[in-house]
């Protein structure tokens, strides 16, 4: 079957597009409506003036020049080419926005090319850089560099149109010939390959970010990441992550969806590992009731993830370790939001998967490991979070499995952020028997348990689906607690919260959810009572997580 062809209805002639994605840019490019462009005004301040589109074509503002693309136009102005404005005296039209006004959209930013790397490594790191063994251990750089020299071989730094630099082995009379410039650079396949990297389709290998080479070498679980593709957090990309989800709320669930999958790689110590799935709460109470409390222990606060105020890798995105009675929680954190990673898996070496809040096997210990761990998207996902981003009417992550994004919570149920769907999960985790377990979607579990537990289980699984489909109109029905009642035993700790949800109906048949004090109070003694379920359920997602990474590749 031949693949569809779209076509522009705007352009003459029309213009063809193999995919929606380039019908997508395209019609950005051409047939954008307006947009708006910083630039520097005659008394050197910065200001905003908005272009658009008239007759098919922008127009300067200044000199009135028709130019045929969006990039063109902000080209044109922001390299001030135009004329007329310096000609004459008189002030431009009225084209700055009110100081207080919101831009009417605001540029989503393009896909990340790698950092540039400033200098050229020195000897012994380019020699190991090319045999991937930066991160080894010291004795085996001492092998390696040993062999290398033994072999009468040097290192030769190659360096693309961005800076970035890579590194191959050469002998030294090889390299004496070599030509300064104009030098093609391609590799040499082997006619044979190993038997593990045959199962690996060419097409779905690309070539590994810089920084990644080690990891994605010498990685128990090679293959299966050898198949996706990683890209470092740009500065692009912290600018969005920080917006105000005050006035973005739909970037709630573009964040977490950019940050699932994603890898940290501490560049200290060599250790690494995958944020299978990401939770992400606002900053402020006032956006997120959920979020990450500011409190005062001892006279001193308490360690937050909030972005230091010093220089780091990542402009006001600061990956940590933050210690609680819960235990050691691996965050990413924020001006807007903090990203809980509550499903992770060590790369760098075969370890149990962590499923929950906490992250034993991963510890950014102090200042110096933040600093040192390193941030690589999945470009899939980042690509879809920033198609999320272009979209204010976004309310979840995915349409399907909606209790499975639902966070980790289990207190205050009367407040609607309660329900926010902004948990992510990577591409390996996706599937719902790979994602951790909550109150929410604790009655999906397929391995039986107690009564007591599959009715509160229940419960909460009736709430949730209520708030979902109703919002502020959701209601609890009594006939729903008395059959769930039904399923406890008489005297236990759940069957005594069941019995005082129900003195709350008095003659009515039905209670409001949200806004309801009372009843949250019954369900967050319940919600504790779930904790041995969650993490019974929880081992198996471990369990199901560790067979979907030694799955061999298709």
């Amino acid at each position: 079957m031949s693949a569809s062809i779209m076509r522009c209805t705007v352009c003459h002639p029309r213009r063809t597009f193999k995919s929606e994605e380039q019908e997508r840019r395209h019609n950005l490019e051409y047939h954008s409506k307006s947009f708006s462009v910083a630039i520097v005004a005659k008394s050197g301040l910065s200001e905003k003036v908005v272009v658009k589109q008239v007759d098919g074509v922008f127009k300067c503002p200044f000199c009135r020049t028709p130019l045929t693309t969006k990039t063109g136009c902000r080209k044109h102005l922001k390299n001030n080419l135009c004329t007329t404005e310096k000609d004459n005296n008189q002030d431009p039209p009225e084209l700055t926005l009110p100081a207080v006004t919101l831009p009417e959209h605001q540029d989503i930013p393009p896909l990340p090319v790698p950092r540039q790397q400033p200098k050229t490594r020195a000897f012994d790191d380019a020699v190991l850089n090319s045999c991937g063994d930066l991160h080894a251990s010291a004795a085996e750089k001492r092998k390696t560099l040993g062999i290398i020299v033994s072999l009468g071989l040097e290192p030769i730094s190659i360096k693309d149109v961005l800076g970035i630099e890579q590194n191959v082995l050469a002998h030294a009379t090889v390299i004496s010939r070599l030509p300064a410039s104009s030098v093609e650079v391609r590799p040499v396949a082997p006619q044979k390959r190993k038997l593990d990297r045959d199962e690996i389709c060419p097409n779905c290998s690309p070539a590994p970010a810089p920084g990644l080479e080690h990891l994605l070498s010498s990685s128990p679980y090679a293959a299966r990441l050898a198949t996706r593709s990683y890209v470092e957090l740009s500065d692009e990309i912290c600018e969005l992550l920080n917006r105000d989800w005050q006035f973005s709320p739909h970037l709630r669930y573009a964040s977490a969806v950019i940050l699932a999958g994603c890898l940290l790689v501490n560049s200290k110590n060599g250790q690494a590992v995958i944020a299978n799935t990401v939770e992400a709460y606002g900053r402020q109470k006032t956006v997120d009731i959920h979020r990450e409390p500011f409190v005062i222990q001892k006279g001193q606060p308490g360690t937050t993830s909030l972005p230091p105020s010093i220089k780091t890798p990542y402009k006001k995105v600061w990956p940590v370790t933050v210690p609680t009675i819960e235990g050691k929680r691996l965050i990413i954190g924020t001006k807007s939001f903090d990203a809980l990673i509550t499903s992770s898996l060590r790369l760098d070496k075969v370890v149990e998967p962590c499923i929950g809040a906490s992250t034993p096997s991963f510890v950014l210990t102090d200042v110096s490991h933040s600093l040192a761990a390193k941030i690589f998207l999945d470009t899939e996902h980042l690509e879809t979070g920033l198609r999320m981003a272009e979209s204010k009417d976004t309310w979840s992550i995915s349409s399907s499995d909606l209790l499975h994004q639902l966070r980790q919570v289990k207190t205050k149920f009367f407040d609607a952020s309660t329900f926010y769907l902004c948990r992510a999960s990577s591409f390996f985790a996706d599937n719902h028997p790979c994602q951790p377990y909550t109150i929410f979607n604790l009655a999906s579990f397929d391995q039986a348990h107690s009564g007591d537990g599959v009715a509160a289980s229940n419960l909460f699984h009736t709430i949730a689906c209520d708030v979902i489909q109703d919002g502020s109109r959701a209601v609890l029905k009594r006939e729903r607690v008395q059959q769930l009642r039904v399923r406890c035993t008489d005297q236990g700790n759940i069957s005594n919260e069941f019995d005082g949800i129900l003195t709350l109906y008095g003659d009515d048949s039905s209670v409001p959810i949200l806004g309801n004090p009372v009843l949250n109070k019954f369900l967050e003694n319940l919600a504790s009572q779930l904790s041995p379920y969650i993490a019974k359920a929880n081992k198996a997602v471990a369990s199901f997580i560790e067979n979907e990474f030694a799955s061999p590749t298709v």
